[in-house]
């Protein structure tokens, strides 16, 4: 494995100006980057006491032995800079070969992410001497290709620029990056294209960046001075997690109810047990009632629900798997809407905590429920 490390390097030196690589810094037998990259430029490790230090201070925080293995972390190819790592052990490390910086990454997603943001991202924009600039709308509700349809050979104007379109289980994110050597036009033209796209896809934009649905959701609770209860069924506390996530969630989030039974439903949220019979725990009058149950007996301003056939079992012929209702109770009034979810029963528990917390979003705002695709 060393070799093929090594082999991988070379052919990337040869092919790119820089070359970034993640994964193998760790103190396992396994963990082999650091020694294949040391051998492939020649430059033996030696340690770093400053990295040793960060090593032994995560340690001692952590209530854990100094392992001579763990130390191993602070060996480093000579001539490299370490960078370092605020959420783990392993460094960040830059090589300079023959003007090319080589850099090396660990592998754990949060910490390599981390360092890229601090580290990377800056020491490569001053390498290249152009001006970068970037922003995201986020986006939900509305299919990539009607994006694509409603934005057009608008992107063309953006002269270097590009867009992104970026899907998930939540929506499309719709990234621009504009790049140049005049800050100025490069300034002007990101400033364009951001009013020209949000204009564009406004209908579908819920925020902005890395912003989440669900801390929109809660800057609209603010601002109106509501609390929020939810009530979940086949979620089973998930859209609960995903508020709760936000810090200062307590501001505005009451309580919530996970019921998962029909026994449940009737007891903690007042579900009529003839509304269960007749129509089933998956049903607009059974989600409507929890949303009402939960905004009453939590006493605050609003309430959302859900209740769904997840999957991959339970489904019928009038209600497949990944039927969803999604109901919400404010002073506003109530609505609820159903929903054909596809994927996996993960994925059709975190598309409806999306799907409610979008539709409670409109109805805090005050805005349409529907989104109108024209």
């Amino acid at each position: 494995m060393s070799e093929r490390i090594g082999e991988a390097l070379r052919l990337a030196l040869d092919r790119a100006d820089a070359v970034v690589m993640t994964g193998g810094l760790g103190p396992t037998p396994d963990d082999l980057t650091r020694k294949a990259v040391s051998t492939v430029l020649g430059r033996p490790l030696q340690l770093d006491e400053r990295v040793r230090e960060h090593i032994q201070e995560r340690v001692r925080r952590g209530g854990r032995k100094l392992s001579p293995v763990v130390e191993s972390q602070a060996l480093i190819p000579l001539g490299a800079e370490a960078w370092p790592n605020p959420l783990g052990t392993a460094p960040g490390i830059l090589i300079l070969h023959r003007a090319k910086p080589v850099i090396l990454l660990p592998g754990v997603p949060t910490e390599m992410e981390a360092l890229a943001t601090a580290f990377v991202v800056p020491y490569l924009r001053g390498r290249t001497g152009r001006l970068v600039e970037t922003f995201t709308l986020r986006t939900a509700g509305a299919y990539e290709t009607w994006l694509q349809a409603k934005i057009g050979r608008r992107r063309g104007k953006w002269h270097g620029a590009t867009l992104a379109y970026l899907p998930s289980y939540f929506g499309v994110d719709l990234r621009v990056t504009v790049t140049g050597t005049d800050p100025e036009q490069v300034r002007a033209i990101t400033g364009r294209a951001y009013d020209e796209l949000k204009t564009l896809v406004a209908p579908a934009t819920y925020g902005e960046g890395e912003q989440s649905m669900e801390e929109v959701v809660g800057e609209a609770l603010l601002e109106r001075g509501w609390k929020l209860a939810t009530a979940e069924s086949c979620t089973g506390g998930l859209l609960a997690k995903r508020i709760t996530d936000t810090p200062g969630a307590s501001r505005y989030f009451e309580r919530g109810f996970v019921t998962y039974s029909n026994a449940s439903k009737v007891a903690l949220l007042g579900v009529a047990p003839a509304a269960l019979d007749q129509h089933g725990a998956v049903s607009e009058p059974v989600a409507q009632q929890m949303a009402r149950g939960a905004r009453e007996r939590a006493a605050v301003e609003a309430a959302v629900s859900i209740t769904g056939v997840a999957g991959p079992d339970g489904g019928t012929a009038a209600k497949p798997v990944g039927t969803v209702f999604v109901a919400v109770d404010t002073p506003d009034g109530a609505a609820v809407r159903r929903y054909m979810l596809p994927g996996t029963r993960r994925t059709v528990r975190e598309r409806s905590t999306q799907m409610a917390l979008d539709l409670l979003r409109r109805q805090v705002l005050g805005l349409p429920l529907d989104l109108k695709l024209d």
